[in-house]
């Protein structure tokens, strides 16, 4: 018998705190209302906010036809029934089908859609799901969690003065499979708020949510954030003051959304130097790409004592395969040397890719351990012609790290090492000079872009894929008046701002002729956002 919380991860659903279904129908529900949704009710969490709701107003609804909640699971749905409104027991994608396209008559639709990928998916229900969203101009791929159609088609359902209220997940504001998404909402709905937290509000997952709330007919158009605390504070947030909050323009494009926690002023600075010539993207000084995939970290990565153990040395590479292995913006003999004392596996098993047979019996012994051990048996490693030949490509000139926590970073190979994939790799172009690439990129504008530009989840790590850093750009005029070597140094030793301090007066003041005012802006733009990412880290609601 599964657990509730195999059921709930099973089902993608996990039930929606109170003090956010009252909110929601506070503010969602009003006068005009005379249809309301809930497409993904559960046990009636929303249904009974829904219900308390009207019942303060003295609407004149009939609960049984008015009111309607949709639930996949039978047992969720009697639970839901208690309260009185239609429940209809289906999928949603299947019930938008027989009920709703073409219609669009809903006032107000609510809820906390599941949260389910690609893979587990239903695939009778994805079919549907995906047929309308193609039919509407999306473009879903096996990257498409089941929140966005279910978040798309509840749109498409409203009524002309309809509006919507979801828990959705802060994936939204900045997952590149979401983009089209982000441009249909700011198309969609004349106003769009989003309400977020500082601590995450779902004890039971690592996952920050957002309260979206789209009206379709507003005086006020554009986009507002209002960030929280936690659910006291949403229990505290005054709706007659709601619409007080700073409203931002809707750019309607598939940019991230994370820029709109910045008011307008840094918003703007951000933009005009983002389009500045005069300031190159790093496609112009360096290419990135994947780290190595061994397939199996724990047979080909070595520390020295197992590669003197099988007499490995000559069939063995210097490898970086953690993040905490890299200090500073130079990777040296030095480093490399404290990581070999201290027991770390930093060499990589990398024989000629020969056959077995061919093979000196040090490198054959060590390939039969792996046997032993079913190493040879992961997919990564069964799909080669020699399970024991990780694929190369070009060596790198420098890492970037994949996952940061405060702030990324150009670290130089003076090692001639090779990484994993939880390392991307750097080649500069030539004529690019290395040490003025690493060195600049630690300024505040790129480290700002940087924030905005990668991707955060609730655990507070700031992720980059190799298309993510390509967006990114580097102020290079002055560059040749830093001392990567005093960069090294102070990193090493934990004083970023020191850094930026150095940094900002020889790139961005004397070389882009930005004032000291908006430099400062630029640093508390990275300030802010890095705080926030970081700050969610450790924080629940207790």
């Amino acid at each position: 018998m599964k657990s509730k919380k195999s059921f709930d991860k099973l089902r993608g659903g996990y039930y929606t705190p109170q003090a956010i279904t009252e909110f929601i129908c506070k503010w969602i529900i009003n006068k005009n209302t005379k249809k309301i949704l809930e497409p993904s009710c559960g046990d009636g969490n929303f249904l009974k906010a829904i219900v308390e709701r009207i019942e303060n107003l003295n609407l004149n609804l009939d609960i049984t036809t008015d009111i309607t909640g949709v639930e996949l699971c039978l047992d969720e749905a009697r639970k839901a029934m208690k309260y009185g409104t239609n429940v209809e027991c289906q999928d949603f994608f299947a019930f938008y089908r027989d009920k709703v396209a073409g219609k669009s008559d809903y006032d107000a639709i609510v809820g906390n859609p599941p949260f389910i990928r690609y893979q587990d998916f239903d695939e009778k229900s994805r079919e549907i799901a995906f047929s309308y969203m193609k039919e509407n101009g999306f473009h879903p791929t096996k990257l498409t969690n089941i929140w966005l159609p279910f978040l798309v088609l509840s749109c498409l359902a409203l009524s002309e003065n309809g509006r919507l209220g979801m828990v959705i997940p802060a994936e939204l504001f900045q997952v590149n499979y979401a983009g089209e998404t982000r441009e249909f909402l700011a198309r969609y709905f004349d106003r769009l708020t989003l309400i977020t937290f500082q601590k995450l509000v779902f004890e039971e997952i690592q996952q920050e949510v957002i309260l979206l709330l789209g009206e379709k007919k507003s005086e006020d158009k554009g986009i507002q954030v209002i960030e929280l605390s936690d659910l006291d504070d949403l229990k505290e947030l005054d709706l007659n003051n709601f619409y007080n909050y700073e409203i931002k323009e809707l750019n309607h494009s598939t940019e991230k959304w994370i820029k709109y926690y910045l008011t307008n002023k840094e918003i703007k600075l951000i933009r005009r130097l983002r389009e500045c010539e005069k300031i190159p993207f790093t496609t112009e000084l360096f290419e990135i790409n994947v780290g190595l995939v061994s397939g199996e970290n724990a047979f080909f990565l070595l520390n020295r004592n197992t590669v003197d153990e099988y007499q490995l040395a000559n069939s063995t590479r210097m490898v970086i395969g953690r993040t905490e292995q890299l200090k500073g913006v130079i990777l040296s003999e030095r480093d490399f040397k404290t990581l070999i004392e201290n027991g770390k596996k930093v060499y990589m098993f990398m024989p000629k890719n020969l056959p077995f047979s061919e093979l000196s019996k040090a490198e054959q012994e060590y390939i039969n351990y792996g046997v032993e051990q079913g190493y040879n048996k992961g997919y990564k490693c069964r799909i080669r012609k020699n399970w024991y030949c990780v694929p190369q490509s070009w060596e790198p000139d420098a890492f970037i790290l994949r996952q940061v926590n405060r702030y990324p970073r150009i670290i130089l190979n003076h090692v001639k090492a090779v990484s994993t994939d939880t390392i991307h790799k750097v080649r500069f172009l030539d004529g690019v000079n290395p040490e003025f690439v690493a060195a600049a990129f630690l300024n505040s504008f790129t480290l700002a872009l940087a924030e905005i530009t990668g991707r955060s989840y609730g655990g507070g790590v700031l992720t980059f894929e190799p298309g993510e850093i390509r967006q990114l750009k580097i102020p290079m005029k002055n560059a040749e008046k830093l001392d990567v070597n005093k960069i090294d140094k102070l990193i090493r030793d934990d004083r970023i701002d020191e850094v930026l301090d150095y940094t900002d007066q020889i790139l961005l003041i004397e070389g882009l002729g930005l004032t000291k005012y908006e430099v400062g802006t630029l640093r508390n733009i990275w300030t802010k956002l890095s705080e926030r990412r970081i700050g969610r880290k450790e924080k629940r609601i207790s």
